[in-house]
């Protein structure tokens, strides 16, 4: 509930450093207070937090996201 209120103050809440400075660019984003400040879902959608692979393997048996 803590995050709700100061979110609503323009506060965005803790953001745990393990996060990639990606991830962290998406989120706050995300949390912008007023609506025009938030991007499309569209744009969110190009954001590099989207865009890359969730993991890269060397393996020549592993194709994309479904393994």
């Amino acid at each position: 509930m803590q995050a709700i209120f100061r979110i609503g103050k323009g506060e965005p809440p803790p953001i745990p450093d393990t996060l990639s400075r990606d991830a962290k660019d998406f989120i706050l984003q995300c949390l912008q207070v007023n609506p025009d400040n938030r991007p499309t879902a569209a744009q969110l959608l190009n954001h590099p937090f989207v865009q890359r692979p969730l993991f890269q393997s060397s393996s020549p048996y592993v194709h994309g996201r479904g393994g």
